[in-house]
């Protein structure tokens, strides 16, 4: 009988180990925006584009459609294929024929929910660090802070603006890994 050397059954523990390594899951998030894309097609929402930040795991909504019921299933389908992710609608929408005037409408709000939210975080004392952005009355909260407390905090501020359809919470905690909100 043949004995193993203790070197080569190291050897062995450390490719088992390395293979090991290669096989765990990557902190990014599956690659759904094609599928998205593609089923938004077959029900006839190609005005509709989606896109994914895989590393903050949110798929982002975009384009225009007619009817609020158009939002909405765009919303729908996205949301059934997206899994966990955090899916923000930033969609326009813009009926036939007045076209010109809704993205008036939908600048105009956008423009008064900005004002607002910069007013409200202001007053709470939660402006330092934060980044925002309106779009289609959707709010996205960007930035580091220092709390979980805080991050939660900024979250209801801008969900209290009037107008606010949804906010999108991208905050970091410092010292904290990431986490997704609807």
């Amino acid at each position: 009988m043949q004995t193993i050397k203790p070197w080569l059954s190291l050897l062995a523990m450390v490719a088992a180990g390395a293979l090991a390594g290669c096989s765990t899951m990557s902190t990014k998030a599956a690659d759904v925006s094609g599928s998205i894309g593609t089923s938004l097609d077959q029900a006839g929402l190609r005005d509709v584009s989606a896109r994914q930040d895989r590393d903050k795991g949110v798929v982002t909504l975009g384009g225009h459609v007619a009817t609020d019921n158009d939002k909405s299933q765009a919303e729908s389908i996205a949301r059934s294929i997206a899994g966990g992710l955090v899916v923000a609608n930033e969609i326009a929408v813009l009926p036939r024929g007045a076209e010109s005037d809704a993205r008036k409408v939908n600048l105009d709000l956008d423009k008064g929910i900005l004002s607002n939210l910069d007013a409200a975080l202001i007053e709470n004392r939660l402006r330092e660090g934060i980044k925002y952005a309106v779009k289609n009355q959707v709010v996205t909260l960007s930035g580091n802070v220092d709390s979980q407390s805080k991050r939660a905090r900024a979250e209801k501020v801008a969900s209290d603006v009037v107008n606010v359809e949804q906010v999108v919470n991208e905050l970091q905690v410092r010292g904290q890994r990431a986490s997704e909100s609807n």
